[in-house]
């Protein structure tokens, strides 16, 4: 039985490359014999709107061409629902693909979803908001937040590391106090990052240790610590030795809790998902998506 595909495309993800992308996925699809419609997304928020539609009309796989941010976009209509998420990672950042081993070239990615098989991945959940990555509060969300607000002159890992060389001269701590399966912890903080997978921001190794199918969280905790010691164990990020840092704590939960004395950011997926105080949970296997066949 032919199964119906919807392909859903941020035509101006990957600096422009998203319209080009999809469009040669589609005619590769097609070539292949499987049945495909290329939808594309016309503002910020659309995406939802066209996963909702394609769960309506019981699309067996509904593929995203973009980065991390249109991914972001679909989970609302895709957590808990029969259609499976196929992944093109042509975005800015590409976490989830990248944590998956989700290729990031058009011929191997689309040979994946040709032949990878669906797997249940968790999610984390806010509400009725759902991220498949990294949840960040602090010093990195700070910076996000700036990022989504074009207040950086570039985009991706070299606009993130541009940006922490200027914030680190302007970022007042917080004192935060955090709840979950590890008890309570309270103290100023760098940063906490609480992790569903290991990567975020184009390719930081966060959180080394992070399984999207244990139902669990890696919450990644670095203390409040002086400018030169951010500018040295920021760069370990890159390949996860921050974790041997005597600054950096982790612990793993199903839930977290953030409470802070004043409001304060919290970024996931590269967008903002709210501020404190804030309830994070993990969502055990609640989304489908197309993993490359072993």
């Amino acid at each position: 039985m032919t199964q119906r595909w919807i392909l859903i495309a941020n035509p101006v993800a990957g600096g422009g490359r998203g319209r080009a992308v999809a469009e040669q996925a589609t005619l590769a699809l097609q070539a292949a014999g499987q049945a495909v419609e290329l939808r594309y997304t016309h503002e910020k928020g659309h995406g939802t709107e066209l996963a909702r539609q394609a769960v309506r009309e019981h699309a067996d796989r509904l593929i995203v061409c973009g980065g991390d941010g249109t991914i972001g976009e679909v989970l609302p209509a895709l957590a808990g629902s029969q259609t499976a998420l196929g992944l093109l990672p042509f975005g800015t950042a590409n976490d989830l693909a990248r944590a998956l081993a989700v290729p990031r070239k058009i011929d191997a990615a689309v040979h994946c979803l040709l032949k990878g098989q669906p797997r249940a991945i968790d999610l984390g959940q806010v509400g009725n908001r759902f991220f498949a990555t990294v949840a960040a509060f602090g010093f990195d969300a700070e910076i996000s937040e700036r990022m989504a607000n074009g207040q950086v002159p570039l985009s991706g890992t070299a606009g993130y590391l541009i940006e922490t060389w200027r914030h680190t001269a302007r970022y007042q701590a917080p004192r935060v106090r955090l709840r979950g399966d590890f008890g309570e912890i309270e103290q100023e903080v760098l940063q906490v990052s609480i992790a569903n997978t290991r990567s975020y921001g184009g390719g930081l190794q966060i959180a080394p240790g992070a399984d999207p199918t244990d139902g669990l969280f890696e919450v990644v905790i670095i203390d409040n610590v002086p400018r030169w010691t951010i500018l040295s164990v920021l760069p370990r990020l890159f390949t996860g030795q921050h974790i041997a840092h005597p600054a950096v704590r982790v612990e793993r939960t199903a839930k977290i809790e953030i409470y802070t004395e004043h409001k304060r950011v919290v970024h996931a997926d590269g967008e903002h998902l709210g501020e404190s105080p804030l309830s994070i949970e993990i969502c055990p296997k609640a989304l489908n998506i197309i993993l490359p066949p072993v």
